[in-house]
């Protein structure tokens, strides 16, 4: 009786390890591989990708390059300086290629007329990556912006009240107040004698302030805590996406 038990727990173990071994083979070696033959018979062509990793390293090594040293004059041309591996294999590669995050491809396009045709007859079958949907469950769950297909469209159809003309429009008075109140806060630091300003934080300050006036009927400053916490889980569900994921891992 004990060998017979023994021997089915063998068994067992011996099936989800070779589950396992079959679905990270596949995973990380076979599919990327296929995908990269599909794309290369169709003249999509990209940097070499590493085995797990794909173009990550490039990538940081990329941003790390451009923002090592602060710019030489204030402009809005950021893309450069911000995604510079866009720009140098875009000019590599031509005006549409792939690249890999991970173990996921990613294609870039920069004709207006084929990325019109995708968002428009295939916006069914473009969405979220799997990837990007694991990251931020625990942030955002599996609402509107990481939905995808008919999930996506039947959510959008239940939200789309909210953004109509005349209730936005409602808005407005909430939204001149909330923004003369960060202008003037603005000011008071200027005067105070603060050279350095961070602008963003001001931005995010008055988003915040606007959303809680509008949707909850209160100010940032009494839910400061929570859009603080917030922030911080945000922070810490982006640096998820970055790592890879073993099936079964979760």
């Amino acid at each position: 009786m004990a060998m017979v038990v023994i021997t089915t727990l063998l068994v067992l173990f011996l099936s989800l390890f070779v589950k396992i071994a079959y679905d990270t083979i596949v995973c990380y070696f076979l599919n990327p591989r296929r995908i990269k033959k599909i794309m290369e018979r169709q003249g999509v062509r990209g940097p070499k990708p590493r085995l797990l990793i794909g173009n990550i390293l490039d990538m940081a090594s990329f941003v790390a390059k451009t923002t090592s040293q602060d710019m030489n004059s204030i402009n809005h041309d950021i893309v450069g300086r911000l995604l510079p591996h866009y720009v140098a294999w875009s000019k590599q590669y031509g005006k549409r290629f792939i690249f890999w995050n991970g173990v996921e491809p990613r294609m870039c396009l920069t004709e207006t007329e084929l990325i019109k045709e995708l968002l428009s007859k295939y916006s069914t079958m473009s969405g979220r990556s799997w990837q990007q949907q694991q990251g931020s469950k625990h942030f955002i769950g599996t609402g509107l912006l990481m939905a995808n297909g008919k999930d996506w469209y039947h959510q959008r159809h239940i939200v789309a009240p909210a953004f109509m003309g005349d209730r936005l429009k409602s808005y407005a008075g909430y939204m001149v107040e909330c923004t003369k109140d960060m202008l003037q806060s603005l000011k008071n630091d200027v005067e105070s004698g603060q050279t350095e300003l961070e602008i963003g934080e001001y931005i995010t300050k008055l988003t915040a302030d606007i959303i809680s006036r509008t949707e909850f009927d209160t100010s940032y400053e009494k839910g400061k805590q929570i859009f603080h916490l917030l922030t911080v889980l945000q922070r810490r569900c982006a640096q998820s996406t970055r790592n890879l994921y073993l099936p079964g891992s979760r």
